[in-house]
C-alpha cells in the first residue's frame, strides 16, 4: 500500500492513509464507492498474500504487508459519515484492537499462519471498532 509498510510505525500510518482515503471517497466520489473499492481490495488480498507469503517474507505476518490495516480500519469509518469525532475514535480505537487483539483475534493471529490469519484479526479490530462506534451513535 504505497510503500506506507516501510515507514516506522506502520500498521498507524496505513490506519491515517486509510482515513484520508476515506475521506476522500466519501467527499469528493460516494460512500458506495469506498465499499465497492473495499471489497475489491479484500478480495485481492487474500488471493495476493496466499500467493506471496510464504514465498516472500520470512514471518507469517510481516509488518511490510499493511493492507489488512486498510481492511480493518475501513470497517469503523462507514458508519463514521463525516463526523470528525467519530472518524479520530474509529483511527484511535482501530490501533488499540489491533495492537492488543482482544479474542478472537488473538486467534487468528497467532494460529492461522496464512492470509486468513493476516486479514482476520484486522477485520475482527474493526468490528470491535465498528460496535463501540455504533454505540455511541
Amino acid at each position: 500500500m504505497f510503500g506506507i509498510g516501510y515507514l516506522p510505525i506502520p500498521g498507524t500510518m496505513a490506519s491515517l492513509i486509510t482515513v484520508i482515503i476515506y475521506y476522500l471517497f466519501y467527499n469528493y466520489l460516494n460512500i458506495f464507492f469506498f465499499i465497492f473499492f473495499l471489497i475489491l481490495i479484500l478480495f485481492y488480498s487474500f488471493y495476493f498474500l496466499n500467493k506471496t507469503i510464504k514465498k516472500s517474507f520470512p514471518s507469517s505476518d510481516p509488518k511490510e504487508i499493511v493492507i489488512d490495516e486498510f481492511i480493518g480500519q475501513s470497517i469503523p469509518l462507514l458508519i463514521c459519515e463525516n463526523n470528525f469525532f467519530f472518524i479520530i475514535l474509529s483511527l484511535l480505537l482501530f490501533r488499540l484492537f489491533d495492537i492488543t487483539k482482544p479474542w478472537p483475534a488473538s486467534y487468528f493471529d497467532f494460529k492461522i499462519k496464512n492470509a486468513t490469519g493476516v486479514i482476520m484479526d484486522d477485520i475482527i479490530a474493526g468490528i470491535y471498532t465498528f460496535l463501540i462506534i455504533y454505540l455511541c451513535i
